[in-house]
């Protein structure tokens, strides 16, 4: 009965740290995805429209987050400037 018990409660204390991993890590996509529009609106050459589509089309796709953030600012640029031509 005692073992029933232990892993019942080893079973449980696992899926909660699975659970507890998933919301951490969708709280870092939520604040990164915040970040995105501060970032490109540093972009002068870009038209509000641009920067909002360009947020638009990161903020959908989590790798392309990790690319943005990833890039040194005269790449990031240049790499969002490709993004809004369709060239990626």
């Amino acid at each position: 009965m005692v073992s029933v018990v232990q892993n019942f409660c080893d079973n449980a204390s696992n899926r909660l740290g699975d659970i507890a991993q998933r919301i951490g890590h969708d709280q870092d996509l939520s604040a990164a995805r915040r970040m995105i529009y501060s970032s490109i609106s540093k972009m002068n050459m870009l038209t509000l429209q641009e920067k909002l589509r360009a947020t638009t089309l990161i903020a959908r796709n989590t790798k392309d987050i990790d690319v943005l953030f990833s890039l040194p600012d005269p790449a990031r640029m240049e790499w969002v400037m490709m993004l809004l031509n369709g060239d990626i």
